[in-house]
């Protein structure tokens, strides 16, 4: 998919809510919906796409793409540097066009000293998964649509040494490593049709990866993933979860040749990130953090924090020997040295 450059006049009404940086996310269909950071998700009375609107954005978006959109070829997609476009032709709708922005920008919106003020986490967990990266362990990062499982990834990607060669794995460019760490070794892949998942884990294999970073785990690409793991490249990634103890069955449903066993081996760290509306506005956390462990041949989890409080401070021994390796004595207070 090609990348475009879209004039700002193109967007017409919507252009104020493109540019507002606590807008994720435009939905239109018979009215607009806006995902903020802050306040969720609601619809915008203010703002009314007019079908000609609609259609000539529609027209222009084709015209750059240099591909057909009507009844025949009904889904229109595009990508700019930090946008994601889809539009469904009214053909195959009972509502009328139905018009899809997301938006992709190239910042971390995670702040250290706002994640603490918001309580999105305590300073002990917010150190602790500073030095699991420190320590390569291999991190899975679970929650709902809509809680920032993508943002907490490029928060904890600051960690990752210069020198530490780091693949991404994405279907749609987010996590933007390059540009969130200028200088840094690293190789954005995109994965479509004939370059699909399977095959990314394993080119990447044969060029030296410390880290492999996968947008989200949804399949069978799963296995892959964790022939990438047991040849010793670390790994941060997401995937949908409701509770972090369902971790490694939501693993094992994905991939019939994951054996439980491995998932206890591999991966080291879940953590669930939870999403809620208050009277503040929409407020999201850390909700759990749970350390994998398989020692003398038995599978081992520990709830190591949960709700803002440490439960267990004392880590399963091949959890420990990582953090000593790292030299780190006390994973739960960052080396300010």
């Amino acid at each position: 998919m090609k990348k475009l450059w879209i004039p700002e006049e193109s967007f017409g009404v919507l252009l104020p809510l493109i540019q507002n940086e606590q807008i994720t996310d435009l939905n239109w269909s018979q009215g607009l919906w806006v995902d903020h950071l802050y306040k969720g998700r609601y619809r915008c009375h203010d703002v009314v796409l007019s079908k000609l609107f609609l259609e000539q954005f529609s027209a222009r978006l084709s015209n750059l793409m240099n591909v057909q959109f009507n009844k025949n070829h009904p889904l229109l997609e595009a990508e700019t540097d930090e946008l994601r476009i889809s539009i469904l032709h009214e053909s195959v709708t009972n509502t009328g066009l139905s018009l899809s922005i997301r938006k992709t920008p190239a910042r971390r919106r995670l702040q250290r000293d706002r994640m603490l003020l918001e309580q999105y986490c305590t300073g002990e967990a917010e150190a602790f998964l500073a030095n699991c990266v420190r320590a390569h362990m291999t991190c899975m990062i679970g929650g709902l649509v809509g809680t920032g499982k993508t943002e907490l990834l490029k928060y904890m990607t600051k960690e990752i040494p210069d020198y530490e060669r780091v693949w991404t794995i994405e279907d749609t460019l987010e996590i933007r490593y390059s540009k969130i760490n200028p200088g840094k070794d690293c190789v954005e892949v995109k994965v479509q049709d004939v370059f699909d998942y399977r095959m990314a884990l394993k080119a990447s294999k044969r060029q030296m990866p410390k880290w492999v970073l996968v947008a989200e785990v949804r399949s069978t690409e799963v296995v892959y993933l964790f022939e990438n793991i047991s040849a010793g490249i670390h790994c941060i990634s997401t995937l949908h979860l409701d509770d972090i103890s369902r971790l490694p069955d939501r693993l094992k449903n994905m991939g019939v040749h994951v054996e439980e066993c491995d998932i206890y081996s591999f991966i080291n760290i879940g953590i669930l990130l939870e999403s809620a509306i208050t009277e503040r506005g929409i407020v999201r956390k850390i909700a759990q953090i749970m350390a994998f462990s398989r020692v003398e041949e038995q599978n081992r989890k520990v709830m190591l924090y949960e709700d803002g409080r440490v439960l267990e401070r004392k880590l399963p021994p091949d959890l420990e020997r990582k953090f000593i390796k790292a030299g780190i004595s006390d994973p739960w207070k960052r080396n300010m040295g």
